[in-house]
């Protein structure tokens, strides 16, 4: 009788160790499911984003609308004309499926073929909408430049130092906003819209204006010193 009874002793203590063992793995595996695959600072599972359908889309580049025209200043004395075209995404759209607006139709006026009038001289914006789609320009009305004179009170400048520009535009009430001034060199001499030249460094620079309405230049040749 002893002999039996130790054989299911011995049995017993040997299986005690695979138990002991089975029971850490099974703890060490719940703690892992828990903590989704975190067990401590290590990560034991990898999960990987499908790239099929559940993925997000990319986004899809939004449409653009533009507005092109034939020319930005009107002539109200002649009675000028220039027609709106309107593109989306580069493509020309039908005008008839648009809504045009003038900002002022006291100025400038817009039909439905998209053909704008001047009434008077100023500005008017000019804008145009399809669906949720909308953009706009700005165009002006005016009295053409017929003649001008462009000239200096000095035809040197010290560096650092500025000079008003004088300009005789005829008729008296010509629209000057067609006017744009430029410097052949910036560097030695730089000019506002309202044609102020200022020295920048030593040297010879030519300043001109452009009636950018009739495309006719006047130009004035200055000596920058120190």
């Amino acid at each position: 009788m002893s002999r039996r009874g130790n054989k299911k002793n011995s049995r017993g203590v040997n299986l005690l160790p695979s138990i002991i063992i089975f029971i850490i793995l099974a703890v060490i595996a719940l703690v892992i499911v828990l903590n989704k695959g975190q067990f401590g600072k290590y990560s034991l599972i990898r999960i990987q984003a499908s790239s099929g359908s559940n993925t997000e889309k990319e986004k899809e580049p939004e449409d653009k609308m533009e507005i092109s025209v034939g020319q930005k200043y009107l002539s109200v004395k002649k009675k000028e004309t220039t027609e709106i075209t309107v593109l989306i995404n580069g493509e020309e759209v039908d005008i008839s499926e648009v809504e045009l607006e003038s900002s002022n139709e006291d100025v400038l006026k817009v039909d439905e073929k998209g053909v704008v009038k001047p009434v008077s001289v100023g500005k008017a914006k000019i804008t145009a909408t399809k669906d949720n789609l909308t953009a706009s320009v700005d165009l002006r009305a005016i009295t053409p430049i017929t003649s001008m004179t462009f000239t200096a009170t000095n035809s040197t400048i010290r560096v650092g130092k500025s000079l008003q520009m004088k300009l005789v535009a005829k008729p008296s009430d010509a629209s000057i906003e067609t006017l744009k001034y430029t410097s052949s060199d910036e560097d030695i001499a730089t000019v506002n819209n309202n044609g102020i030249v200022t020295g920048v460094a030593p040297g010879n620079v030519t300043i001109t204006v452009t009636d950018t309405y009739t495309d006719t230049s006047k130009s004035v040749k200055l000596t920058i010193r120190k």
